[in-house]
């Protein structure tokens, strides 16, 4: 199996003969709830950050459907029963979390200078003396200029929005190879910047990012009550209603410079593993908590293999 450039969703995909043969074209998939919920949700908080976050939520959530129905359309993707019987509520889901993310993230937002939203990176890897292509979009990115997300002022951070059931464990983000990849676009690659007024300029960032996966679920307060760990790392008891701590939903990581070599050697024996037709599976979000060999395999935010904290 040959593939001219690899995007890094692929490097993640569960199973990698799915993507082979997808990437033929000798499958399409339906739009399955979770999938199509997850586009409206990071098409909608796309336009919020392109348009202002004193957008009508509705309207949001409208613009973002009709965005993703022609996206689904142009990958000859139908959507499933379970999504045409439900798609009610799933807008009226989406358009809650707009509400949220207004309320709670907007205020930190508007104090960082926005790089752009869906933009497209590259980064490319010598491999046997042949060069590799790595592409993928980023979500969103901005520079934090005034620190309100902790990490530094002028902190460049990437922000990955997911809809997924289970929250990421830290050991998961820690080998996540889509993330790792993100890391080397903005370090050592390049982003695609002014996407929105169509005149892409290639930018060579070479400054290392914060990586955050945005856990939108967390979003929705307590359904019942609830002893978790409050953004102090304090036990606390939350009842119905109440907002879930920033820490349920910002799931921060940062890979360590010292790390990029191990990085890449990741990355060639997945090229190496694909080019070959081996297809393996890949980490979970909960699997890599739970296994109890987690604390022997590869991981790029410290140096010690076995550290598991």
């Amino acid at each position: 199996m040959r593939i001219a450039e690899i995007h890094s969703s692929e490097l993640t995909a569960s199973c990698m003969r799915k993507v082979y043969h997808r990437s033929v074209g000798e499958i399409s998939g339906e739009a399955t709830t979770a999938l199509y919920r997850g586009l409206v949700a990071g098409r909608a908080m796309e336009l919020l950050h392109l348009g202002g976050f004193d957008q009508d939520p509705s309207e949001v959530t409208i613009a973002a459907a009709a965005d993703t129905q022609k996206q689904l359309n142009e990958e000859n993707r139908a959507l499933s029963d379970a999504v045409e019987n439900n798609r009610a509520d799933i807008l009226a889901e989406v358009t809650v979390a707009v509400v949220l993310y207004c309320d709670r993230f907007s205020a930190k937002f508007e104090q960082c200078d926005l790089i752009g939203a869906e933009l497209p990176a590259r980064y490319s890897l010598d491999f046997g003396g042949v060069k590799k292509e790595f592409a993928s979009h980023f979500d969103l990115m901005v520079r934090d200029r005034n620190n309100v997300f902790g990490y530094g002022a002028g902190r460049l951070i990437v922000f990955d929005w997911k809809w997924r059931e289970a929250s990421p464990s830290h050991q998961y983000l820690a080998r996540n190879m889509q993330f790792a990849l993100y890391y080397l676009m903005v370090a050592e690659g390049s982003v695609g910047v002014n996407v929105e007024a169509g005149e892409i300029g290639w930018v060579d960032f070479t400054e290392p990012p914060v990586l955050i996966w945005f856990h939108l679920p967390a979003l929705k307060p307590y359904s019942r009550r609830t002893i978790s760990k409050n953004d102090l790392g304090e036990e606390q008891e939350f009842v119905k209603g109440d907002l879930k701590p920033t820490r349920s939903i910002l799931h921060p990581v940062l890979y360590e410079p010292s790390q990029v070599p191990r990085i890449k050697q990741e990355l060639a024996m997945r090229v190496n593993m694909i080019e070959n037709d081996i297809f393996p599976l890949n980490p979970d979000p909960v699997s890599c908590r739970i296994c109890d060999a987690e604390a022997f395999c590869t991981r790029f935010d410290t140096a010690h293999i076995g550290d598991s904290q």
